[in-house]
């Protein structure tokens, strides 16, 4: 058995006295400095590119998603929040979602469904604030998703650099997952090695 000892307190702190004086101290110190808060909602906060937001569809200049219903990102979201119903059109896409939802709730904003998409379709957003009265509010559908590419053009310009998408010239810098004769799995490679191997192997790589 371990016997503890209390200790006495002396009178100072008994009374608090020493802890409100170096508190009032302190108090005076810096309530005349600079504000390095932000008085939310009167301030709006203004987020980078690389801010993770709500995630949103993109859609193209007649109003229609780029998704074509493949489903990645509903297979790799961590929280289950996306549902997806694919349907076939006669667009060149030839496959768009029917049905798209994402539970606000349960998107813990991640981006995972962002860098799994090979569209471009789905990003973060830079909107933050949801607001809503009950739970069917937060499930937002096609209606809700669907911003203009025109506006999301920041955010898909920081992703074109951070992940290397759709490089024009062959000298560029390309991640390639598998060439054979060439590297492994998540070998940086050259462009022209990339394009090499492409006329190299054809329709086997």
């Amino acid at each position: 058995m371990v016997l503890v000892k209390n200790r006495t307190l002396t009178l100072g702190e008994r009374f608090y006295f020493k802890t409100v004086f170096f508190g009032l101290i302190y108090t005076i110190k810096n309530i005349f400095k600079k504000k390095i808060t932000r008085c939310y909602p009167e301030e709006k906060l203004d987020p980078a590119p690389s801010f993770h937001g709500v995630p949103v569809l993109v859609a193209d200049s007649e109003g229609n998603p780029k998704c074509v219903a493949c489903g990645l990102c509903e297979f790799v979201c961590p929280p289950i929040a996306i549902t997806i119903h694919g349907t076939e059109t006669d667009r060149p896409i030839e496959r768009m979602p029917k049905r798209f939802d994402i539970d606000m709730l349960r998107c813990i904003e991640c981006g995972y469904c962002e860098e799994v998409c090979p569209e471009e379709a789905i990003v973060m957003s830079q909107d933050y604030e949801l607001v809503g009265g009950n739970r069917h509010d937060f499930k937002w559908g096609l209606d809700q998703l669907l911003v203009p590419e025109a506006k999301l053009k920041p955010r898909l310009e920081y992703i074109r650099k951070t992940f290397h998408r759709f490089k024009s010239e062959p000298r560029d810098e390309a991640t390639a997952a598998s060439v054979p004769g060439v590297g492994g799995a998540g070998r940086t490679l050259d462009g022209t090695q990339v394009h090499a191997a492409l006329e190299r192997y054809g329709d086997n790589y």
